[in-house]
């Protein structure tokens, strides 16, 4: 696969995942790691990437590499994460341990992100009941 081909179709023809405002250009796939829409953080236009998404409070690490591009139904692997923070980074650091640092680290974030968004949810779900 030929990502910089890809990435230049997508950024300079249509990409119908492409929000742009007057902040900047966003990126509205869900398997985007940052939000933002640019050449590292696209998954359509990189073979190896990764990402956390949610899955009714479930968090799951998403993988997607070249060797499974011919299979579009098995493209992303899925990694279900435990609850605890610290085991959840210890299985992103064991599946990730090759991959580019840079990615790894947006990876941590989203986790540290979401992590701190759940449990923003479970407060202010304790304190509407009181």
């Amino acid at each position: 696969m030929s990502d910089d081909v890809i990435w230049h179709c997508i950024r300079h023809n249509h990409c119908s995942f492409m929000a742009k405002i007057e902040t900047g250009i966003f990126c509205r796939n869900p398997y985007n790691a940052t939000g933002i829409c640019n050449r590292s953080s696209c998954p359509l236009a990189n073979s190896r990437y990764a990402t956390i998404r949610d899955h009714d409070g479930v968090f799951y690490l998403y993988m997607k590499t070249a060797e499974r591009a011919h299979l579009p139904k098995k493209l992303w692997e899925r990694v279900k994460l435990p609850r605890n923070y610290e085991k959840a980074m210890e299985i992103i650091n064991k599946h990730l341990e090759f991959w580019p640092k840079l990615l790894v680290h947006k990876i941590k974030q989203r986790l540290t992100k979401m992590t701190q968004y759940r449990i923003r949810m479970r407060r202010l779900q304790l304190k509407v009941r009181m």
